[in-house]
């Protein structure tokens, strides 16, 4: 597999976990849903392979900073793959979106900086704050404006990558 397959592969994914992402901001969760336990997970995965290309493709411009944002966004991510579960009272879907948010203003802030993927850098900008109003605000109209923010990143980030790739072609 060469890498620029491996980075064709991941971008999809992005688009793949995406689109659904944005949807899945108008369904009411429901603890313990198998189908939309599945639909979640399948969304978590391929935003997280995604997040590799997106990385991968710009990570020698990104620096440090793209690269820690990078890392905890990775860990944020990794964390809501699955269940949600509380641990000592702690919601752990929360702590995990919150860190993955973080991380992503990280990568963000790398982007915007050297100038790659703005589009997507300023979704995911978007979705923190939408996300910190939903927090303060408790509205559930905020936290749709922010999945979807945030959602629309990775297709944005997605088809960024597919259309550098493309640009290259011989």
């Amino acid at each position: 597999m060469t890498y620029r397959i491996l980075l064709y592969t991941g971008a999809l994914a992005a688009i793949a976990g995406g689109m659904p992402r944005v949807i899945s901001s108008f369904i009411p969760y429901s603890e313990g849903v198998l189908g939309l336990e599945i639909f979640y997970g399948f969304i978590d995965i391929s935003l997280l392979l995604g997040l590799f290309a997106i990385y991968l493709r710009q990570a020698e411009k990104l620096g440090w900073l793209g690269l820690v944002g990078f890392l905890v966004t990775v860990v944020g991510l990794a964390s809501i793959v699955g269940p949600d579960r509380t641990l000592w009272g702690v919601d752990l879907y929360q702590l995990g979106a919150a860190v993955l948010l973080v991380g992503l203003a990280g990568l963000s802030a790398a982007m915007l900086w050297v100038g790659v993927m703005k589009s997507a850098a300023l979704y995911w900008l978007a979705a923190l704050v939408a996300g910190i109003m939903a927090s303060l605000s408790h509205s559930p109209f905020a936290f749709a404006v922010s999945g979807m923010l945030f959602g629309i990143g990775f297709v944005s980030a997605g088809v960024a990558v597919i259309l550098e790739l493309d640009e290259q072609q011989p």
